[in-house]
């Protein structure tokens, strides 16, 4: 995927054009970035500070209330190739389609379709065959991914899966 969709600006903030942005992202996502892209427009990062659960972003080219306004409750997106990820690092998006392979029942279990964020955890949404399993995304289920053979390990306990039902 070429386009990630960081956040969404919430409001303004102030007087001076900065916006309170809800990230989608891993916290100081938005200091690493310099450009982000909002209802078609390329913006170059000036700040970016944490506010409570929320960014605070300062951009160049908007420097009034009025300006941020038109900016409300539109999405934020950044080019993926402007992302700088560490060896070993990934995006869950990442792994959408990599083989999920159970230690406990010793094969390939089905396909990662997508992460959900939950309150208490991420969590793995696996298309078994048609069926779904809902797999929380922490330790002791996951077990680690290989992005060179994409696959996800897991580790599941009877009951978690749909034909265990």
């Amino acid at each position: 995927m070429d386009i990630l969709e960081c956040g969404k600006v919430l409001n303004t903030h102030g007087v001076r054009g900065e916006l309170k942005v809800d990230n989608y992202c891993d916290e100081g996502f938005f200091k690493k970035i310099k450009n982000i892209t909002i209802g078609g427009v390329e913006y170059r990062i000036k700040a970016a500070r944490d506010h409570g659960a929320f960014v605070l972003l300062t951009l160049d080219g908007i420097e009034t209330v009025e300006q941020a306004m038109l900016l409300k409750n539109k999405a934020i997106t950044a080019r993926r190739a402007d992302l700088k990820l560490k060896k070993g690092e990934y995006l869950y998006q990442d792994l959408y389609g990599f083989d999920v392979y159970d230690l406990r029942m010793e094969k390939v279990i089905g396909q990662l379709r997508e992460v959900l964020e939950r309150p208490a955890s991420m969590v793995y949404v696996i298309d078994c065959d048609g069926q779904e399993a809902l797999i929380p995304a922490v330790e002791p289920f996951h077990q680690g991914v290989d992005l060179e053979k994409k696959v996800l390990t897991l580790r599941t306990i009877e009951g978690m899966l749909p034909h265990e039902n």
